[in-house]
């Protein structure tokens, strides 16, 4: 606000001139005021609305983009018949169907364990052992007095790095070596060999006795027998992964996720009734209270709400057509007397068609022409960088930077407009003054002619 203060009160007129300098401006500039706060609370009150209806339209996009996706109802469910044998998980896109699986042997990893007690404190002569592990040889060097807690930590110094672990055993007997590989399958089989030194090492060496073989799994599947270097198996049958327990048979059946898919629908019609109820109550006028929304009566909004009753209309008509009507998918808009314009979904009807026909339901909703692409791109054209309601937004957004602007064209225009009064107000006061100082002289001239 501009500074009218003069330092001093009126002489000549006694009048309060910087106060009624203030009051006059702000008398002049009020109806300006007036006119921009309206403008601009009712631009901020549409900023707002838009921005709700526009988030809600995103989220639409999003649950609309995941309905359309090639894998949207490739999500599969798979039962085990006997899970004591095996456990099975099916990725997406699995072929449906039962299959009998027969675990015919499991996969282990090699494992030795010598059959020599050695005591605590027996040491060995200074040598040197060969370990092969898969087809690779590693050398293994024995210092002289090694104890068998040393030959253990040789070993695993070599070999840790390629999976091989020995470990001293104590048992009542003695203490026994034993080494062994984490990696099942017949491919990774461990042999530990005698190359140089004294009796007592090589005795210890020649003593190892393979106590579980290095071993592939074996399944047969539908009669197909498969082998397999670890008991999980996932490239047998595409998407399909099994977990091999114990030998023995059982069936696994693979069949679509139901529920996955019942989430995908739903998700797009809570999206979808969000984006109708956000216009809906941006809109909306309150006749109890005679108040109105921020876009009560906006043409724009009646257009996008006509305009996604008729897209959804036709599509619905598109499905009824594909035998998807309310009967069978059990997507429809809801009736009288809440026909608000959003959708209900009958998850027991849609639950019902995915179990009979899923591939039917895959084949209506996705894909570039398929029911979620249309309606996508009908949703594209409200938001994004060129959508209308962003171009809209943007719009009252360049128009409160304006009344921005415009606020700072009335500072200074009012603030020229107090300085003239100011002016004029203290030229007044001098006139005043001046008048004041006249009087005053003549009243003294003509006392003095009253007295002679």
């Amino acid at each position: 606000m501009a500074d009218y203060s003069l330092g001093y009160g009126g002489v000549g007129s006694g009048l309060d001139i910087t106060g009624m300098v203030e009051k006059l401006v702000a008398a002049d500039r009020k109806p300006a005021d007036a006119r921009l706060n309206r403008i601009e609370s009712s631009a901020k009150f549409k900023v707002s609305a838009l921005g709700t209806v526009s988030s809600a339209f995103s989220t639409l996009e999003t649950a609309l983009k995941a309905l359309k996706a090639a894998d949207a109802f490739d999500s599969r469910t798979s039962k085990v018949g006997t899970d004591t044998v095996l456990g099975a998980t099916a990725g997406k896109g699995t072929p449906s169907g039962d299959y009998t699986i027969q675990v015919l042997d499991l996969a282990s990893a090699n494992k030795w364990t010598a059959d020599l007690p050695v005591t605590a404190e027996q040491t060995f002569g200074a040598g040197k052992l060969t370990l092969t592990v898969g087809g690779e040889t590693l050398d293994i060097t024995i210092a002289e007095g090694a104890k068998l807690v040393d030959v253990r930590s040789a070993i695993n110094d070599a070999a840790r790095s390629k999976g091989v672990q020995a470990s001293v055993i104590t048992s009542n007997d003695g203490l026994f070596l034993s080494v062994a590989s984490d990696k099942t399958g017949a491919a990774n089989g461990i042999s530990l060999a005698f190359s140089e030194g004294g009796a007592d090492l090589q005795n210890l060496v020649n003593s190892m006795v393979e106590r579980v073989p290095a071993a592939d799994a074996r399944v047969s599947i539908d009669g197909l027998t498969v082998t397999a270097s670890s008991n999980k198996i996932t490239d047998a049958v595409p998407g399909l992964t099994l977990d091999l327990k114990a030998k023995g048979t059982s069936t696994v059946t693979v069949s679509a996720d139901v529920a996955a898919s019942r989430k995908l629908v739903q998700d797009f019609v809570t999206a979808y009734n969000g984006a109708i109820t956000a216009i809906n109550s941006s809109t909306q006028y309150d006749a109890g209270t005679d108040t109105p929304s921020a876009l009560t009566g906006d043409a724009q909004m009646r257009g996008i709400a006509g305009q996604m009753r008729g897209v959804l209309g036709d599509l619905l008509g598109e499905l009824a057509k594909q035998g998807l009507d309310a009967k069978t998918l059990g997507l429809q808009t809801k009736g009288y007397p809440s026909s608000d314009g959003t959708l209900t979904l009958d998850t027991a009807k849609f639950d019902a068609l995915m179990t009979s026909n899923p591939e039917k339901v895959r084949v209506a909703f996705t894909g570039d022409s398929g029911f979620a692409a249309k309606l996508q791109t009908t949703v594209g054209t409200y938001i994004g960088k060129e959508g209308s309601l962003t171009r809209r937004t943007d719009g009252l957004n360049a128009q409160l930077k304006d009344i921005g602007n415009q606020r700072k064209a009335l500072d200074t225009r009012m603030e020229s407009v107090g300085n003239r009064y100011k002016a004029q107000f203290v030229a007044l006061d001098n006139m005043m003054s001046r008048m004041n100082s006249t009087s005053s002289y003549l009243s003294q001239q003509l006392a003095a002619l009253a007295s002679q």
